[in-house]
C-alpha cells in the first residue's frame, strides 16, 4: 500500500492560518494520514521535491504581502534556476485567507498556487479563497474545501480494503498536559513575575518601557482615545510602520476563569503548575509552553479568554458532555450545517469563550486539561500604526479604547485596547516593529493626499512629523483630510497639525461631524476640493493614502475622490499602480 503521508505547511501572520492548518492535520488522522504541520520557514524546502501530497495554508497581509514565516520558503520557490518539472510528482492544495475589501484579495495564495503549477506540481483542487468579509467567516469556504480535499485524496490513494474512515479524529488533542511534579509554585516566585514571551525573539523585537499614557479626548467625551508613549529603542522604524504588541487578559477575566474551575471542582488553582508534552513529532509544543508553568501565567498571557469561539471549540465541548440537550446544541454549532446558528449565537453578539462556558455547564464540567488547550485560542498579537517619527526620539501609538453594547447585558471590551489603557508609566512591554503596508513614493517631491479620520490619523502624524523634523524641508504638497466628532472633544494631535498648517507645510481639511446641525464627514470635504485634487493627482502624479475604520469609510472616500476629479478610470489606474493605498482595520 502506498505510504499515506500528507505534509501541511502554513504561512500565518496572526495565527488563523495556523489554526486552520492544524484543523486539516487533525482531520487527516481520520483518513490514516501521517505527516507534520509546520510554518513554511521551518520546513526544509529542499524536501519538497520528494513529497507526494502537500497542503499549504497562507494568509495575505496588507497590500498583497506574504506572512513573515513564509518569506524564505517563497524566496526559494521564486528561484529562476528551479527546473519546470521539479515538482512533477507532487500533488498540492492551496488554501488562502484574505479580505475582499483589499484590491489584492488572497494574492499570496493565488501566487503560490500558480508557482507550484509552473514547477510541475498538480493541483488536487482549485485554490480555496477564504474571505474575512463573509458573514460566516472563513468557514464558508474552508469547510466545503476541506471535504473536497478528502474526496480527492480518497480517489488517488483509496483506503485499503476493509479499512473505513474513522468517525472522529484519534488526535482529539494536540498535546498531553499533566499537573507538573512540583505541583504548585511556591509563593516566593510570583506568577506576575513570569513573562512567557521573554525568550521569544521576533524580527525587530525589543523590550520597551511606557513613558506616558495620556487620554487625548475630552473627559466628558464618550470615546476614550490614548496617545501612549514608549521609550525609543535601538530598533529603527520608518514613518507609517506598525508596532505589534501582545496583550494580557484582564484580572477580571482571569478571576472569572478560576471561578469556573472552582465551581466545577476541577482542583486547579492559580498556583497549580502544568507541564505540556508533545505526543509525537508531528505536533511539537511551542517553545513558550515547554517548561512547567503556573496556570495563572497561561491564563493571563497565553489563552485568549475574550475570543469569540469558532466551530472547533464547540466540538471540544461536545466531546464528553453528559447532558443530551447541551450536547445536541454543541454538535449543531460545530458542523457546517449549523454555521448560521453559530453566527447568530456567538459572532453577532460577540459572545466570548468564557460566556460560552457559563452557558454550557454540563459540557464545561467534563473538560480536561488537554481540552482546555484546544478550547482556548492563543492570544494573537495586535498591530498599531506608529504615530511618531524616529527623529522625535519617541515611539508613540494612538489607541481608541474599544467598548460597545450588543444584545448581551455586559458591554463588549477590546482585549488589547483595555490592556493598553491600563498600562502605567514604568511598565515593561514586549513589542516588535513591522514594515508598513503603505509604500511611500521614493521622491519626496511627490504630492501626498492623506485621508485619516479618527485614529486613522496615526500613520500620517508619523509621516508629517518625519517631514517636519528632516534636514531637507519637504517641497511636496502635503494634504490631510482629518475627521472627528467635534473640534473640542476628539481632535487628536490638534497642536501639531495646526503648527504644520501655519508653517505652510500642510494643507489641512477638518470635518467635525457633530459641530453643526448636518453631519459633515471627510468625504463631503473631498468632493468640494476638485480643483486641488485634480492638480495633485492627475497633473502632478500624487499619491492617495487612506487610513482608518474599514467599515464604510474607504468606499465613501473612493466614491468622493472619483466625483471630485471626475475620472473613475484614473482612480482605478492609481489603485493598480499602487498610488492609491489603504490601511484599514475592523
Amino acid at each position: 500500500m502506498m505510504e499515506r503521508k500528507l505534509t501541511i505547511l502554513y504561512g500565518s501572520q496572526s495565527g488563523t492560518a495556523q489554526d486552520l492548518a492544524e484543523q486539516i492535520w487533525r482531520e487527516s488522522k481520520m483518513y490514516f494520514f501521517r505527516g507534520n504541520v509546520l510554518p513554511m520557514d521551518e520546513y526544509d524546502v529542499s524536501e519538497l521535491i520528494g513529497e507526494r501530497f502537500v497542503v499549504c495554508v497562507c494568509s495575505t497581509y496588507g497590500q498583497g504581502e506574504e506572512p513573515d514565516n513564509m518569506k524564505r520558503f517563497w524566496k526559494f520557490l521564486l528561484r529562476k534556476s528551479l527546473p519546470n518539472d521539479s515538482l512533477q510528482q507532487v500533488h498540492f492544495a492551496v488554501l488562502g485567507l484574505g479580505d475582499s475589501r483589499y484590491p489584492k484579495f488572497n494574492y499570496v495564495a493565488k501566487k503560490l498556487h500558480k508557482r507550484l503549477l509552473q514547477l510541475g506540481g498538480s493541483a488536487l483542487l482549485p485554490v480555496g479563497l477564504c474571505d474575512d468579509q463573509h458573514d460566516l467567516g472563513y468557514g464558508a469556504v474552508f469547510l466545503p474545501w476541506i471535504n473536497q480535499l478528502w474526496d480527492e485524496l480518497g480517489r488517488i490513494v483509496p483506503l485499503s480494503a476493509g479499512t473505513r474512515k474513522l468517525p472522529e479524529s484519534p488526535r482529539e488533542f494536540r498535546w498531553q498536559v499533566d499537573i507538573a511534579k512540583e505541583g504548585h509554585i511556591t509563593n516566593d516566585i510570583s506568577p506576575e513575575g513570569i513573562d512567557l514571551y521573554a525568550d521569544v525573539t521576533m524580527p525587530n523585537g525589543f523590550q520597551t518601557v511606557v513613558v506616558e499614557n495620556r487620554r487625548t479626548t475630552a473627559a466628558e467625551h464618550f470615546q476614550d482615545v490614548r496617545m501612549i508613549t514608549f521609550e525609543k529603542k535601538a530598533v529603527p522604524w520608518c514613518s507609517g510602520d506598525v508596532l505589534y504588541v501582545r496583550p494580557h487578559n484582564s484580572k477580571e477575566s482571569v478571576d472569572q476563569l478560576f471561578e469556573i474551575f472552582h465551581q466545577h471542582e476541577f482542583g486547579l488553582e492559580k498556583q497549580t503548575c502544568v507541564q505540556v508534552e508533545a505526543i509525537d513529532s508531528e505536533m511539537p509544543v511551542p517553545a513558550i509552553l515547554q517548561k512547567p508553568l503556573p496556570l495563572v501565567a497561561i491564563a493571563e498571557q497565553y489563552w485568549d479568554l475574550t475570543a469569540i469561539p469558532r466551530a472547533r471549540a464547540f466540538a471540544v465541548l461536545a466531546k464528553n458532555c453528559s447532558n443530551e440537550l447541551e450536547r445536541e446544541k454543541l454538535i449543531e454549532f460545530s458542523r457546517y450545517e449549523g454555521q448560521e446558528e453559530l453566527f447568530a449565537y456567538a459572532n453577532r453578539p460577540r459572545r466570548t469563550i468564557l460566556e460560552v462556558l457559563l452557558d454550557f455547564p454540563h459540557a464545561t464540567k467534563s473538560l480536561t486539561l488537554e481540552a482546555l488547550f484546544e478550547l482556548f485560542q492563543p492570544i494573537k498579537p495586535r498591530a498599531f500604526s506608529i504615530a511618531s517619527a524616529v527623529e522625535s526620539g519617541k515611539l508613540q501609538i494612538l489607541v481608541a479604547v474599544i467598548e460597545y453594547k450588543t444584545k448581551l447585558s455586559v458591554p463588549r471590551r477590546g482585549l488589547c485596547s483595555h490592556w493598553l489603557k491600563d498600562l502605567q508609566p514604568g511598565n515593561m512591554v514586549n513589542a516588535w516593529v513591522r514594515k508598513s503596508t503603505f509604500q511611500l513614493p521614493a521622491d519626496n517631491k511627490t504630492p501626498l493626499v492623506m485621508i485619516g479620520p479618527g485614529t486613522g490619523l496615526a500613520p500620517f502624524r508619523g509621516i508629517l512629523q518625519e517631514r517636519e523634523l528632516s534636514e531637507t524641508p519637504t517641497s511636496a504638497p502635503l494634504v490631510l483630510f482629518f475627521g472627528c466628532r467635534s473640534s473640542t472633544a476628539d481632535f487628536h494631535c490638534e497642536e501639531d497639525l495646526k503648527r504644520m498648517e501655519q508653517s505652510g507645510m500642510l494643507q489641512l481639511f477638518c470635518a467635525f461631524s457633530r459641530d453643526q446641525p448636518e453631519k459633515v464627514y471627510v468625504q463631503h470635504l473631498i468632493k468640494k476640493e476638485g480643483m486641488l485634487l485634480k492638480k495633485l493627482l492627475i497633473e502632478n502624479g500624487g499619491y492617495v493614502l487612506v487610513s482608518g475604520s474599514s467599515k464604510n469609510m474607504p468606499q465613501a472616500v473612493k466614491e468622493a475622490l472619483i466625483e471630485a476629479i471626475g475620472d473613475a478610470q484614473h482612480i482605478e489606474k492609481m489603485i493598480q499602480t499602487n498610488r492609491y493605498q489603504e490601511e484599514t482595520w475592523a
